[in-house]
Parts: C-alpha cells; sequence; structure tokens
C-alpha cells in the first residue's frame, strides 16, 4: 500500500490558514472541527471532505472553496462526501464520530 500523503494534506489545510490537530489511520481533524478530511485510498490524489453539522452552511461554502484551490494548485480534488457529528462516550475521554450521508 502506497503512503498516504500527510504533507500535502497538511499544506493544503496550513494554506487556508488552519492546522491539524490531529491524523488517525485515514482521517484528518482540524483545529475548532469545521470538517474532517479523509484520505480515498482508491485515489491518493483525492481527498474526501466531511463538514462538522455545527458548521454554518456559508462557512462551509467557503472552506471549501478554499480546500479546492488549494488542492488543485497541487495537483490534488476535493470530493465533497457529506457531514459528521461529534460525541463524547459517557465518562470516558473517546469520543464517537458519526457521518452523515
Amino acid at each position: 500500500m502506497e503512503l498516504r500523503p500527510l504533507g500535502i494534506a497538511t499544506e493544503i489545510i496550513q494554506e487556508i490558514g488552519l492546522s491539524i490537530t490531529y491524523n488517525y489511520d485515514d482521517l484528518i481533524f482540524i483545529e475548532h472541527n469545521p470538517f474532517i478530511i479523509q484520505f480515498d485510498d482508491e485515489n491518493l490524489k483525492n481527498l474526501n471532505l466531511f463538514f462538522n453539522i455545527d458548521c454554518e452552511q456559508e462557512t462551509a461554502g467557503k472552506l471549501e472553496a478554499q480546500l479546492k484551490n488549494a488542492a488543485s494548485q497541487r495537483g490534488f480534488t476535493i470530493t465533497l462526501s457529506g457531514k459528521f457529528e461529534m460525541k463524547q462516550k459517557e465518562n470516558t475521554e473517546e469520543i464517537d464520530i458519526k457521518f452523515i450521508e
């Protein structure tokens, strides 16, 4: 399996003024959680974009345009893939992520 392009994804996210807080397996978590990026293992030049259900539509639209622009400059694509919701599990530090199509 080829390595996922974390360096390129980091550049794309930093170019729009945000930073990565955590990456786990195929997911990249962004500061303040407006969106999550998921690596596309079938097309390494594509990144899947999921917006937080709490992210305002107008903000999401601006972020999506900025991400697509930054990605295209690097020969990458961003695919809007749905939304997600984060909930902390009761009595733990763990977080559940629910993807919504």
